[in-house]
């Protein structure tokens, strides 16, 4: 059963997943409704996309920041590029501007700081580390799944900040899901190639033999392998291509212009007294 639950500020519907929530990280992942862009009309299109304007994006994304009460903190975006590139951010760089890094998965342990990813159909994922207060907002497309960018984002959170990785909960925000993500052979045969465990999250379907990626699932295995509890993982099992009122799909909508959804992770306060400390 999802942990996940839809909040609504108005017209503006976002999911939230209580157990970062309970260790008192600020975080929300997008729908695409209660905005003001035309894709279509009242949609909440979060990203700088040629099918909308800058002035629609940025009150959407005021409109998105204080309804999950996130006003006042700093977003921090990355310009993807579907690879397994993980960025740091810190007070130390030089003026990290909006969009100053390019990179799938950005980590910081900054008080204040907003991390963002945007999807229309791959995977973003939130992370924490409840004691050392530091979180990670990763891109996961088929490509960077295939280049192992979960399993990175939490040796890199390790390297720089001492991450525990059994310290860490982990949400899975809505992507193409198993039912809907169909891949091409070459695909299938990269994932068999890289991961012994593929056949796990590949399957194939009768008569026409084609090949559908479950991305959520892949990216669970890569985070338990990577140290991570199950119990601490919490993949919503929600589909954007399914989800036409709910959600943006490049593979469903690339014919009529796509918005995109965001998802944010930062850290506002301090956990919540039941939560365990070290």
């Amino acid at each position: 059963m999802s942990e996940f639950q839809f909040r609504r500020n108005g017209r503006l519907i976002y999911l939230v997943c209580p157990p970062l929530e309970r260790a008192g990280f600020v975080h929300a992942f997008s729908t695409r409704l209660g905005g003001v862009s035309s894709l279509p009309d009242g949609a909440l299109n979060l990203g700088f996309v040629p099918d909308d304007t800058p002035t629609n994006v940025r009150e959407n994304r005021r409109r998105f920041l204080a309804a999950i009460g996130a006003t006042g903190m700093r977003l921090i975006t990355a310009q993807q590029i579907h690879s397994s590139t993980v960025r740091i951010m810190s007070s130390a760089e030089r003026s990290p501007g909006p969009q100053d890094s390019v990179s799938d998965a950005l980590v910081t342990g900054e008080v204040g700081w907003l991390l963002a990813v945007q999807t229309a159909d791959c995977l973003p994922i939130l992370i924490a580390d409840a004691i050392r207060r530091v979180v990670a907002a990763v891109h996961a497309g088929w490509r960077g799944s295939l280049a192992g960018i979960a399993e990175k984002t939490i040796i890199r959170m390790r390297e720089e900040f001492g991450t525990r990785p059994e310290d860490c909960l982990a949400a899975l925000g809505p992507a193409a899901q198993a039912c809907c993500y169909e891949v091409g052979r070459e695909v299938v045969e990269s994932f068999r190639s890289r991961f012994d465990d593929a056949k796990m999250f590949i399957s194939s379907r009768e008569p026409d033999g084609r090949w559908y990626l479950d991305l959520e699932l892949s990216n669970v295995r890569q985070l338990i392998g990577a140290g991570l509890r199950p119990e601490n993982i919490f993949p919503s099992g929600l589909c954007t291509i399914c989800r036409q009122d709910l959600f943006f799909s490049h593979r469903r909508d690339s014919r009529q212009g796509v918005g995109r959804m965001m998802s944010v992770i930062g850290i506002s306060r301090s956990p919540s007294p039941e939560q365990p400390s070290r």
